[in-house]
């Protein structure tokens, strides 16, 4: 009796173990073998020709050769990123269906009341794929050259100084934002619904700051219009070489990133999303790929899901206090 029980449970074992080096074998098969057999689409949250934009199509490109596929961008713009986001996260988790991620899906949490997703939960990230920093830049006549002497003039007036944005939540303003807090300077946030404007009274004297991206803004300060005082990343841009960083001039900590990545919707399979990963990863990698976003002052990064997921939390945790200490709100 004994002998035949210890049979039973010999039996058990081995199936127990067969059916789990089954799994393992086909789970890993169709990591291989996933193949996808029509165009995949990337949806990029803002306008042809942005940043994010030029992101999608690049590295879209170099990936569609690896998947054998053509990648396909697609723009929609609006709502602070929440349209594009919205359509990604409804869409079917079979790999052909993308986001262009951003820094706008870590702050939306905490600008808008009214989500009907969570990006946390109902995404799920990739990699991430680029970075660029921005810049705080004043009009020349100001009298500043570094971030100390900005914040001494600011605490010197009855009404501070004033800074300006393309509108609330927008990357300039929570840059803004975290300058002010960081430092607990005089600074009053401008907002402006056209940030060619923004820019163009900055230019002239008034407002007293913005803290723009780098790329749109290198010819203005190589012209002299604005004078660029420190760049927000933590490294210095291959595009402004002489200008510190935050951080240089004692601004501890102070980071401001517009970056992007792929995500994909929850419950995509994690063979697909580890095909994808590999593809967007040697995407990075081409020198050719490499060398048109350096020409758009970002570095590439090719993170891995969980250290790409870990960074987004990070950011999310990051300006969610910035966004509450502010008081900002998109409705």
């Amino acid at each position: 009796m004994h002998r035949s029980r210890r049979r039973a449970l010999l039996g058990n074992t081995l199936s127990t173990s067969l059916c789990a080096i089954t799994l393992l074998c086909a789970t890993n098969a169709y990591a291989q073998a996933w193949q996808p057999d029509h165009p995949i689409k990337i949806i990029v949250p803002f306008g042809p020709g942005s940043f994010p934009d030029i992101v999608a199509r690049v590295v879209g490109e170099k990936m569609g050769v690896g998947l054998g596929q053509a990648i396909v961008v697609e723009n929609k713009a609006g709502a602070g990123g929440n349209l594009a986001t919205e359509a990604v996260v409804r869409a079917k988790p079979d790999g052909y269906t993308l986001l262009l991620h951003s820094v706008a899906n870590a702050t939306s949490p905490a600008l808008f009341t009214s989500l009907s997703f969570d990006p946390l939960k109902d995404l799920k990230p990739i990699t991430q794929l680029a970075g660029v920093g921005n810049v705080l830049v004043v009009p020349p006549a100001l009298p500043v050259t570094t971030v100390q002497a900005l914040i001494d003039l600011a605490n010197k007036k009855p009404n501070g100084l004033s800074f300006a944005s393309g509108g609330n939540g927008t990357t300039a303003h929570l840059a803004g934002e975290l300058l002010r807090s960081t430092t607990k300077a005089k600074f009053v946030h401008i907002p402006y619904t056209n940030f060619g404007q923004a820019l163009t009274d900055v230019m002239g004297g008034q407002p007293d700051f913005v803290i723009p991206n780098i790329p749109p803004t290198v010819q203005l300060i190589k012209a002299g219009k604005l004078k660029a005082i420190a760049v927000t990343s933590k490294s210095r841009s291959p595009m402004l070489p002489n200008v510190p960083t935050m951080q240089e001039l004692g601004v501890s900590g102070y980071e401001v990133l517009s970056w992007n990545g792929l995500a994909a919707p929850a419950g995509t399979p994690d063979a697909i999303i580890e095909r994808l990963h590999a593809e967007a990863v040697k995407a990075l990698k081409d020198p050719k790929v490499r060398e048109r976003l350096a020409e758009q002052g970002a570095d590439t990064v090719g993170s891995t899901p969980a250290e790409y997921d870990a960074f987004i939390r990070v950011e999310t945790s990051k300006w969610a206090k910035v966004i509450k200490e502010s008081g900002a709100k998109v409705e």
